[in-house]
């Protein structure tokens, strides 16, 4: 069966609770149930009452009907109309709800006497047909009119207020009628219980739900860890004040980013025991709440509060206050953690107590975890998808205890994989999650000095190992750089500088005493590989051709020389001594059989892909309303992504040009391409946004006009391409920009060779095509052969019947 997870996405984006959740439920439901589940996300404002209006407008108009079942979790998603509805409810707009008290304003509507028809319009939804969502589309129609037009004030509209409240409370009740909605469940019981949110005489059952994240465990006990978006109902000041009072030396770490940020950081001026650590990759929040003592957390009145559970699974006990909301569900005092009063100096006490009493607070933790062990996405999911489903197809975990009974892959990679934000991390990440359906994968990664050594599981069945390099091997690297006019060279030099990195060659050694096969992701690892590792059959994955990569990027100097060689010995002997080689396009193999001669090994390609779930594809007329809501222009948008990577940067140069020449275009250079060009003058219309994180990402895709790809050099195919096809972006390319895509121009894309972009672009909005067809034919071709689900399932039969062989 198909699912769809309705969710709004505000347009600055936070990863918080309810991310979290929509994102672990699509995971388990598409890797663990033999179902499908999509993320459909809307954008969303709600700054005032106008935009609020426009959000749920949205949501009154999706359709839906493809699907099943939806499951809409926060407002305004339960506008959308489905004869099978589930209702999972995180909250309502809490500001016009069991927060509005604080806002001081009045709680009933005084209706002035020119506007009693608005007062009748409301009350007319309530006779409404429960399906009719025309009805509501036709009166948020007319209050925007009205609004606009000055007949309602801003006074009277403004936002708190009582007439907004008044408006949201009937819409939805309209929409959370039981005549429209197959099951009402909720996150905790703290909001199960509130007032005016679910109608009268309804069951309402309570289903909690797990982290998104997995490899919780427990370390050291080092410090206070708490992490959260730092706004003001999280009260993270509460606890910075507390710590005025606190009598023993340990630290308060806070993560996270916020609103407040500014504030909080005033207040704890002056407390060195006190940091911030901004925002956090998934690898960092899990090594901060393992080797952590406690973890406070006192927010008012909170939903839920995922935090909890995660510093639960972490084997922490949680320190909260007595009006902190659904925390207190599971915080039992003296067991899984210490409530107290929300005052200061109450939870000084508290800390003081823990830290004295560690032996106590390591029992608390290990309580806590045993409290919300049986959380899992099993029993919410059945309850939310109306089915009863067998045991998970992949677990999530592997028992240590169990005898080994699946294949093992190791992979050795000169960089970290999560978060996946360039093309390479992604499709490693997607590549061996695929695979690891069928084998354990283990990926051995080397990293940079700074970063500490981890072991997580990413996915089910798959491992990501991060070892720094040491302090030696770092500064030989700096050196061979600094010889090639600071060209990066982190790649080519691994091989020959990993000797002075010995801890990582102990965890390598370590992986591989039990492995199948050891894969080369890049040739830069072989002659380790297969010194060390002789035994195993060799697997080369071939991204590219990496020596002529290399000599495009390298000045014409000795050292430049004396790495290209390194290149060329290292590749060369991957090709030739591998069993299997995979690349993402023929050209690749047939560059490489050119310049290596003939192979023994199976050769096949392994395309680049694009996973489903993270991009979603947007009609051209809902982009045409997005643009108008972005920050960075009115007028067309046109989005290059790109890695810093040189064919990529020649590209960029190129896109100068034409902000330069189309001042009334806004362009936008997504990812670390555009860092190369920092401190050098950029056009007004030309932004360089850096490395963005998968949401945002969507938003720009989703807004653009035009993506770009004046691609002219590089090996490989490019990611990007897909990404656009994906997202609905009508797409302009170079013939080369487009290799190993099976896309045919002007039928998948808008074909230019690279001496005419320019011109085609001008030609592009002074004689406007019909693209909606062309971007519907290029998003059929990139779900049915380019998403990773497709590649690899005609990939996997082939990488199992060589370790069946082997």
């Amino acid at each position: 069966m198909n699912f769809a997870i309705l969710a709004p996405s505000p347009y600055h984006f936070v990863l918080g609770g309810a991310e979290h959740l929509w994102l672990g439920l699509q995971r388990f439901v598409n890797e663990c149930t033999g179902h499908s589940c999509e993320l459909v996300k809307v954008p969303t404002l709600e700054g005032n009452l106008g935009e609020l209006i426009n959000s749920y407008r949205k949501h009154a108009e999706v359709d839906l009907l493809g699907y099943d079942r939806v499951i809409a979790t926060k407002y305004p998603a339960w506008m959308t109309c489905h004869p099978n509805l589930a209702i999972y409810m995180q909250h309502k707009l809490r500001g016009l709800y069991d927060t509005y008290h604080f806002c001081t304003q009045p709680e009933t509507v005084a209706w002035p006497a020119e506007l009693a028809w608005v007062r009748q319009e409301i009350e007319l939804l309530k006779y409404a047909r429960a399906q009719d969502n025309g009805a509501v589309v036709r009166l948020l129609d007319l209050l925007q009119g009205a609004m606009e037009g000055g007949r309602i004030s801003a006074e009277f509209s403004r936002f708190p207020g009582p007439f907004s409240r008044h408006l949201i409370h009937a819409l939805d009740e309209f929409a959370l009628q039981p005549a429209r909605i197959a099951s009402y469940t909720t996150i905790s019981k703290n909001v199960a219980g509130r007032s005016n949110y679910f109608p009268p005489s309804v069951e309402v059952s309570v289903a909690y739900h797990p982290p998104r994240l997995e490899g919780f465990h427990c370390g050291g006990d080092d410090y206070l860890f708490t992490v959260s978006r730092l706004d003001q109902p999280k009260r993270v000041g509460l606890l910075i004040e507390a710590m005025r009072h606190v009598r023993a030396d340990i630290q308060l770490l806070i993560g996270g980013t916020g609103p407040d940020e500014h504030r909080l950081r005033e207040l704890a001026a002056g407390d060195s025991r006190i940091q911030f650590l901004g925002s956090m990759t998934d690898m960092q929040v899990l090594d901060a709440y393992a080797n952590a003592l406690a973890v406070p957390y006192v927010p008012y009145d909170e939903d839920y509060g995922l935090i909890t559970i995660e510093a639960m699974r972490s084997a922490k006990p949680v320190l909260t206050v007595h009006d902190a909301g659904g925390v207190n569900e599971f915080v039992e005092h003296g067991v899984t953690g210490l409530c107290v009063a929300p005052t200061p100096l109450a939870l000084a006490g508290a800390i003081d107590e823990l830290c004295s009493h560690r032996s106590r607070t390591q029992e608390m933790g290990r309580l806590a975890r045993r409290r919300v062990a049986n959380i899992s996405w099993k029993p919410l999911a059945e309850r939310l998808l109306g089915l009863s489903l067998p045991e998970p197809l992949a677990s999530h975990r592997v028992k240590a205890a169990q005898p080994r009974v699946r294949k093992k892959a190791v992979v050795a990679i000169t960089f970290a994989v999560t978060p996946a934000r360039g093309g390479g991390q992604s499709r490693v990440f997607h590549l061996y999650k695929a695979l690891a359906r069928s084998m354990d994968v283990v990926l051995v990664c080397l990293c940079n000095e700074d970063v500490a050594e981890t072991r997580h599981e990413i996915a089910p069945g798959l491992w990501e190992i991060c070892v720094p390099k040491s302090a030696e091997h770092q500064r030989r690297e700096v050196e061979a750089s600094r010889q090639v006019e600071w060209v990066p060279v982190t790649d080519i030099v691994a091989g020959r500088e990993i000797i002075h990195s010995p801890r990582f060659l102990a965890r390598l050694d370590e992986e591989c005493a039990q492995a199948d096969v050891v894969v080369a992701c890049h040739p830069f690892f072989t002659s380790l590989l297969r010194e060390r590792f002789a035994h195993l059959p060799l697997w080369f994955e071939a991204q590219d051709v990496e020596l002529t990569l290399k000599q495009g990027i390298l000045p014409k100097s000795d050292a430049a020389s004396q790495l290209i060689e390194l290149v060329r010995s290292e590749e060369r002997k991957a090709w030739l001594e591998a069993k299997v080689v995979f690349a993402c396009a023929d050209c690749d193999l047939e560059s490489m059989s050119a310049l290596y001669g003939p192979t023994a090994a199976q050769t096949m390609v392994v395309p680049n892909g694009f996973a489903e779930e993270d991009v979603h594809y947007v009609a051209q007329a809902t982009r045409r309303q997005l643009r108008h809501r972005l920050v960075l222009k009115d007028g067309p948008l046109v989005i290059f992504l790109g890695s810093w990577h040189g064919p990529n940067l020649d590209a960029v140069e190129r896109i100068f040009g034409y902000a330069q020449a189309l001042p009334h275009v806004m362009f936008a250079v997504v990812g670390s391409a555009g860092l190369y060009f920092n401190g050098r003058g950029v056009p007004d219309n030309l932004r360089l946004l850096g490395v963005v994180d998968d949401a945002e990402k969507q938003i720009l895709l989703s807004a653009a006009e035009l993506a770009i790809n004046p691609m002219t050099s590089g090996t490989g195919s490019n990611l990007k391409m897909l990404d656009y096809f994906a997202s609905g972006v009508p797409v302009m390319s170079t013939a080369f920009g487009a290799r190993g895509i099976d896309a045919e121009p002007d039928e998948h894309y808008i074909a230019s060779d690279a001496e005419s972009f320019l011109p085609s672009l001008v030609s592009f909005w002074l004689q406007p095509r019909d693209v909606d067809a062309m971007c519907e034919r290029a998003r059929l071709l990139a779900r049915s052969r380019y998403s990773w689900t497709a590649i690899c399932g005609a990939a996997l039969p082939v990488f199992m019947s060589h370790l069946a062989a082997d």
